[in-house]
C-alpha cells in the first residue's frame, strides 16, 4: 500500500477572517485526494462555532492545540495588571509555552508529518525551528505588511514561502534577490458555485446601495469610504442610495460615531457581523474595498463571481492584479476620498462601461479555481519532499 503524503498545516487561531476562510477552502480541496493525510496544529483552542462544526464534520483531519490554556493567561493579563504580577505572568507563560512546544515536538502525529505548511504569516516559526522536515511558509498580506513585520528574518527556517500575488512576488525578488528562489506565488482557492449559492441564501438590503464587506479595522480605512460617500451624496443632491457596511472589528464603534457626524448619516447602515455577507454583496450597485494593504483580497473575487462591479483602492498587493489593471473594475489611490467619490458618481450616473468590466472579470475567474490551486499546492509539496 502506498504511504499517504502527510501534510501538517499550522495556524495561530481560527477566527472569522479572509485567511481562515481560504484555509478551509484549501482543506476542502485537499481532502478530495485520498493519497493525502491532513493534520492541523493551532496555537489557540477553537472558539468560533463555524470552525468547531467544520472540524467535527471532518474527523479525518487530526487537530492539535499547542497552547491549550492560552485563553486563561490572556484572562489573567486582563484582570491583573499590577507591576509585580506582570513579571510573574511573563515568566510563568514563557515556561508554559516552552513546555507545550516540547510536548508538540514529541507528539507522534507531529513527528510523522512529511511536510509542514505554516499557513498564516510564518506564525509557527518558533515551533518549526529545528524541525528536520520540509517547511513552507505562507504570507497573507502585502509586501508592505511583510516589510513592516520584518518577516524576512524568518526565511532561514523555511524551504519555500508562498505569496498571493505576482505583484508581491516581483517586489520581493527585487528587494530580496538572495531569497528569490524561495518565493512561490499561489492564488487563494475560490469555490464559485458555493459563493453563488450562498448569495441567494444570505440576508440583503432593499433599494439601491454601495456595499463594503470588511473587518472594521484601521488598515481597512473605512473612514475614506465614509467621507467619499458623503461627498458623493452631497454632489448628487441626496440620491436614493445607501452605503451598507457589513462587518465588525476593533474600530466599529469609532466608525459609527464618525458616520453620525456626516450629512449622509441616515443613508449609512452598519449591519454588524454577518456569517454570510454574500447576499448584501450580490445586490449592490458596486462593492468597495478601501484597504491600505492587502494580500489577495477574496472579497473582490467574490464580487466578480456574483457579477458585481468592484471599486478598489490600488494598494499593495492584489487589487490591481485581480481587476486586470483597471479593465475589470475601478481603482483609486489609497486614502483618496475625493477620487473614490468621483468613481461612485460615475458608476451611479452610468458613465463607465460596467458591463464590459464585469465581463472581463468573469472571463478571468478560472485562475482562482479551487482544483487548479490544489494541484499547484500538491505539485510544490511533492517537489519539495522529493528534493529532501
Amino acid at each position: 500500500m502506498t504511504k499517504k503524503l502527510h501534510i501538517g498545516f499550522c495556524m495561530p487561531q481560527m477566527i472569522i477572517g479572509g485567511a481562515e476562510s481560504v484555509f478551509i477552502r484549501t482543506l476542502d480541496e485537499l481532502k478530495k485526494d485520498t493519497n493525502i493525510r491532513i493534520s492541523v496544529f493551532l496555537h489557540d483552542p477553537l472558539k468560533e462555532p463555524f470552525f468547531i462544526e467544520y472540524f467535527q464534520k471532518s474527523p479525518q483531519i487530526y487537530l492539535y492545540t499547542v497552547y491549550r490554556l492560552g485563553g486563561i493567561f490572556q484572562w489573567v493579563a486582563k484582570y491583573t495588571k499590577f507591576f509585580p504580577l506582570k513579571n510573574i505572568r511573563k515568566i510563568i507563560y514563557s515556561l508554559y509555552k516552552k513546555y507545550r512546544r516540547f510536548l508538540l515536538k514529541h507528539n507522534k502525529v507531529f513527528k510523522s508529518v512529511d511536510v509542514f505548511v505554516d499557513y498564516k504569516n510564518l506564525s509557527f516559526v518558533r515551533e518549526l525551528k529545528g524541525v528536520q522536515k520540509p517547511k513552507i511558509g505562507w504570507v497573507h498580506g502585502s509586501i508592505n505588511h511583510f516589510r513592516t513585520n520584518n518577516l524576512i528574518h524568518h526565511f532561514d527556517v523555511f524551504d519555500k514561502v508562498v505569496c498571493l500575488s505576482d505583484s508581491f512576488s516581483n517586489d520581493f525578488k527585487e528587494e530580496y534577490p538572495r531569497f528569490a528562489d524561495k518565493i512561490l506565488r499561489i492564488y487563494n482557492p475560490i469555490d464559485f458555485d458555493n459563493i453563488r449559492l450562498l448569495s441567494t441564501q444570505g440576508e440583503s438590503f432593499q433599494g439601491k446601495y454601495f456595499c463594503v464587506v470588511s473587518r472594521l479595522d484601521k488598515d481597512k480605512d473605512i473612514i475614506t469610504v465614509l467621507n467619499a460617500f458623503d461627498m458623493f451624496y452631497q454632489k448628487e443632491n441626496k440620491p436614493a442610495v445607501n452605503l451598507v457596511v457589513v462587518g465588525t472589528g476593533c474600530n466599529a464603534t469609532l466608525y459609527q460615531q464618525y458616520a453620525s457626524k456626516l450629512s449622509a448619516v441616515k443613508n449609512i447602515i452598519f449591519t454588524g457581523s454577518k456569517t454570510n455577507p454574500l447576499g448584501y454583496m450580490r445586490n449592490a450597485v458596486a462593492h468597495i474595498l478601501s484597504s491600505y494593504n492587502e494580500g489577495l483580497p477574496t472579497v473582490l473575487i467574490e464580487a466578480q463571481t456574483l457579477g458585481v462591479l468592484n471599486i478598489s483602492s490600488d494598494c499593495k498587493s492584489g487589487p490591481r492584479e485581480i481587476l486586470l489593471d483597471g479593465n475589470a473594475g475601478l481603482l483609486f489611490e489609497p486614502g483618496n476620498a475625493e477620487q473614490l467619490s468621483k468613481l461612485m458618481s460615475q458608476v451611479w450616473n452610468n458613465e463607465v462601461d460596467k458591463e464590459a468590466m464585469i465581463n472581463n472579470a468573469t472571463t478571468a475567474l478560472d485562475r482562482f479555481g479551487g482544483d487548479i490551486i490544489a494541484e499547484a499546492i500538491k505539485k510544490h509539496i511533492n517537489e519539495l519532499t522529493h528534493e529532501r
